[in-house]
């Protein structure tokens, strides 16, 4: 009988031994990334019955465009749509009634168009008047010979509760070619916010 050195089996020992722990190993990583797969799986499942509750329908929806107004006792302040690329900014000094609306050329990152208009001609200039402001979307006619920006801005005078409504005359294809342009907001229309009834005309 030969007797084997004692190296010899120990190494045949740790052969036998990491087999068993091989397979196990790897039938566990197995299981592991089945168990993943799975839990991503059913993430991704629940995501989207979330998206078909809150959307029955399966509707692709357009993104939210917002304006935004501020008044403080010296100016107000208001964002409006010019064009579908470019954005006005309106600024009203309560002192004067000089309303301005800045427009921001976005290939070139600069304001390069400026309207104005004094309120004070439709609203009047009482001392101690206050106002507000916001901006309003329109789709009235336009052409080269009558350009209209994509906005209108409502000027209140609080004190007296009438309005004015102005639209802005910005030509697209002077922006287009990166000209700069300048003019005058046009009154469109006035109201008032405590109009007078008219008690016969109801009847």
């Amino acid at each position: 009988m030969v007797d084997h050195p004692p190296q010899t089996d120990q190494r045949s020992f740790l052969r036998r031994r990491s087999i068993p722990l091989l397979a196990v190993v790897t039938l566990a990583s197995i299981f592991a990334a089945a168990y993943y797969a799975g839990q991503t799986h059913a993430l991704r499942q629940a995501a989207a019955g979330a998206d078909q509750q809150a959307n029955p329908l399966g509707v692709k929806l357009p993104t939210l465009d917002a304006t935004a107004a501020v008044s403080s006792e010296k100016f107000s302040m208001a964002t409006g749509f010019i064009s579908d690329r470019a954005e006005g900014l309106f600024v009203l000094d309560h002192n004067s009634g000089l309303l301005q609306c800045s427009v921001m050329y976005p290939r070139l990152g600069k304001f390069l168009g400026l309207f104005v208009v004094n309120v004070h001609d439709a609203l009047g200039s009482g001392k101690g008047a206050e106002y507000m402001m916001t901006t309003g979307l329109v789709d009235m006619p336009s052409s080269n010979n009558n350009p209209l920006a994509s906005s209108v801005v409502y000027v209140l005078n609080t004190t007296t509760g009438t309005y004015a409504c102005y639209y802005i005359p910005f030509n697209r294809t002077l922006m287009n070619s990166n000209q700069p342009q300048q003019g005058n907001m046009v009154l469109l229309a006035t109201g008032s916010a405590d109009p007078v009834v008219d008690r016969d005309a109801l009847r």
